[in-house]
């Protein structure tokens, strides 16, 4: 009897935990929220970022950024990061006004624009009408993470690009938008699935 109450509570105990982690990672159960209106410049303002994987495509991660008026047109650079096996990656995007967007991802090393540029491109796609950014990225270029693996310390920025941010840093505005709010404060870590 002992056995069968013990095996039922470990079942019960499976159908509460299970759909819980197979929820994280989607648009209802992001692993990074921000506050809606925490910096004046909509084109800037993150609500949401989340991770996912396809089954059908287990060498890829998936990353999806929502920002509240997504904008092709601008001059900015929206990123995500995380730690993984003791590295810090990210995955970014600028977007200008006069050229194609460019996605990147892997290691940062510092935020400088030589740095950047020296990441390897990645698929991505924006979403205008949806204010999403989604990546495509080779497992390969960020460590190769295996299932089980953990990435930690996620984080979300948006920032706007040169010249604009060049103005404002003159004129002492700060239009950044980082999610979450606080330095020092990250979002939830996302189990490796595939």
């Amino acid at each position: 009897m002992k056995k069968i109450i013990g095996i039922f509570v470990c079942m019960l105990l499976i159908t509460i935990i299970l759909p819980i982690a197979v929820n994280a990672g989607d648009e209802t159960n992001p692993e990074i929220i921000d506050d809606v209106g925490d910096t004046p410049l909509s084109l800037l303002d993150i609500q949401s970022a989340w991770f996912y994987e396809n089954e059908d495509e287990p060498d890829y991660l998936f990353l999806t950024m929502k920002i509240l008026f997504l904008k092709e047109n601008y001059n900015a650079v929206f990123s995500i990061r995380w730690s993984y096996n003791g590295n810090d990656y990210a995955a970014g995007v600028n977007t200008y006004s006069l050229r194609e967007s460019i996605f990147r991802c892997g290691l940062p090393k510092r935020a400088s624009y030589w740095q950047w540029n020296r990441m390897p491109k990645c698929e991505g796609i924006l979403e205008i009408e949806k204010g999403m950014i989604t990546w495509k990225i080779p497992k390969s270029s960020i460590g190769d993470p295996q299932q089980g693996d953990i990435l930690t310390s996620t984080k979300a920025n948006a920032v706007p690009g040169f010249p604009i941010s060049f103005l404002y840093f003159i004129l002492q505005f700060d239009y950044r938008d980082f999610a979450p709010d606080n330095y020092g404060e990250y979002g939830l870590d996302y189990i490796i699935q595939y």
